[in-house]
């Protein structure tokens, strides 16, 4: 979990890792050409979770936790952009998202530090 965030970043329930496989099926519908946007997938997957009298709910934090399972567990190599989420076996595209996500941990790293500075600055 993270600190400020314990409520969206808790690790999966058991409810919740039991979609996992429905939320993969669903992505390897969606390629470059169609990407699918959370709202969508949050949409779909909660009409998909209260038809088939699932007690779990899909919200947009918890769908960022489940993609981050999915691609930490290199279940299927899921891409996010600003278009949306799609599978690709395309090792360019594979290579961009993996530099996406190293800048945004740079990016979240440098805020760290940033802030850090203040500590630094009233002893």
């Amino acid at each position: 979990m993270i600190v400020n965030f314990e409520e969206v970043t808790k690790e999966l329930t058991e409810d919740e890792l039991s979609i996992i496989p429905y939320l993969v099926k669903g992505f390897t519908g969606h390629d470059a050409i169609s990407p699918i946007k959370s709202d969508e997938i949050i949409s779909k997957m909660n009409y998909f979770l209260i038809t088939n009298e699932f007690k779990v709910r899909m919200t947009g934090p918890r769908l960022r936790k489940c993609c981050n399972y999915i691609r930490s567990n290199s279940i299927i190599p899921l891409i996010a952009t600003s278009e949306g989420y799609y599978v690709s076996w395309n090792r360019n595209e594979i290579e961009d998202q993996i530099k996406s996500l190293r800048q945004r941990a740079q990016s979240i790293i440098n805020c760290a530090d940033g802030l850090n500075v203040f500590l630094n600055e009233k002893k």
